[in-house]
């Protein structure tokens, strides 16, 4: 039985006046199954506007090596304030105070406790601790207050899965992973053009499946909460002995987050998130009436030549061609990013072309009704959203990367 409600927008100002937040526009709820259905019209609000210059950034083009990032993977904040960062490149975790002075480093390269060999993220947890990923060695590592490794686990596997990369936590004692079935195609019985077998490899339905699994810290596989789907590879002939395989452009990819609050997917296409509780179920899911701009030529034309200092028309145009020779989505993708503000609410960037200069987050309250856009430079990728300031690392036009704090200011505030 699906019974529907309409939620009236006079009553917005009355919901909103203590939270600070925008009035959302009026949106339609249903109830299917028990599980909560938010449609919510498009609209043109903007839920809260990001400063142009930080508070707190901490980095430098030289100087101390504590201060000087090779790739950063992940930033938060502790319950005493403190910035847990992260460093893919360097192989460390930096832990740096409220005013950005730094404190200790904990890890290096190698495969010993408390070493990483592929850093995907570092995230504090509430007894003082961090938790760490590592994508090559396919485990998690925990430090107490102290800083001191307290152990290692490594991720169990089912359904021979391949890839498992560690998104963040997905509540107490659990990380939230995405992982991929493993294929391996039988090439001894397999015919055809070398593309054809390029494109058994990366190709084909089984290796575009996606799963989202959760683990104990303690490494024990406790269920895949959701499938989704990754980005087509396609192969294609150059020459008569080799193939060129690429990712097929505007292709959407599902997504996921965890937090406190429980976890939240979404799968790219469309403007649409689904919640999960704790236990694993499905609890809502929120949508925008909105759909992803048609793809055109034009679109087709800067992804080719995107990355090209002096592009080279006939480079452009040879790309196009191989583009052209695998079936394209008719629209662009929809979100490509998610994740849980402090207070529960969930923030989704929409999908942005080569070349734009900004990041359009969607913002969603706890309840999926939709509360605006934040406008957010493309050179400052959003790591923790609070109440009221957004930790990020900005990126320079020399490449170098800073840990920055930023002030968000609610719309009417």
């Amino acid at each position: 039985m699906i019974r529907t409600a309409v939620v009236v927008s006079l009553l917005a100002p009355l919901a909103c006046a203590d939270s600070g937040a925008p009035p959302p526009s009026a949106a339609t709820v249903t109830d299917s199954a028990g599980i909560r259905v938010v449609t919510n019209p498009p609209g043109d609000l903007v839920y809260a506007e990001l400063a142009a210059e930080p508070t707190l950034s901490i980095g430098q083009l030289s100087g101390p090596d504590e201060l000087l990032f090779g790739r950063i993977q992940s930033a938060r904040r502790d319950a005493a304030g403190n910035l847990v960062v992260a460093d893919v490149q360097a192989h460390e975790i930096r832990i740096f105070d409220p005013e950005g002075r730094h404190l200790k480093t904990l890890g290096r390269e190698g495969e010993g406790p408390g070493e990483f060999e592929s850093l995907q993220g570092a995230w504090p947890v509430t007894d003082g601790g961090i938790v760490a990923a590592d994508l090559i060695l396919e485990r998690i590592t925990q430090f107490d207050g102290e800083g001191i490794p307290a152990g290692t686990a490594t991720l169990a596997e089912r359904d021979n899965l391949r890839g498992i990369f560690t998104i963040g936590l997905a509540g107490p004692d659990m990380v939230l992973s995405r992982a991929s079935p493993r294929n391996v195609p039988d090439f001894e019985n397999m015919g055809g053009s070398m593309a054809d077998m390029m494109d058994a490899w990366f190709g084909g339905e089984q290796n575009r499946r996606l799963l989202f699994v959760r683990h104990r810290l303690a490494g024990a596989l406790v269920d895949t909460l959701a499938e989704g789907r990754d980005a087509p590879v396609a192969s294609v002939a150059v020459g008569d002995a080799a193939a060129m395989t690429f990712t097929i452009p505007f292709s959407p990819r599902s997504i996921a987050a965890g937090s406190p609050y429980g976890i939240v997917v979404s799968h790219g296409a469309i403007y649409e998130i689904r919640f999960f509780d704790q236990s694993g179920s499905m609890r809502m899911i929120a949508r925008l009436d909105d759909a992803p701009e048609v793809r055109t030529d034009e679109h087709l034309e800067r992804y080719a030549g995107y990355g090209s200092s002096e592009p080279d028309e006939a480079e452009i145009r040879e790309r196009i061609e191989r583009y052209r020779q695998v079936p394209l989505p008719d629209r662009l993708p929809a979100y490509e990013d998610i994740l849980f503000a402090e207070e529960g609410e969930v923030w989704a960037r929409r999908y942005r072309l080569t070349g734009e200069t900004e990041f359009l987050w969607d913002v969603f309250a706890a309840d999926g009704i939709y509360l605006g856009r934040v406008n957010v430079p493309a050179s400052f990728r959003i790591e923790e959203v609070s109440r009221s300031q957004i930790l990020g690392v900005a990126t320079d036009e020399l490449g170098v990367e800073r840990v920055q704090i930023r002030q968000l200011t609610l719309n009417g505030l």
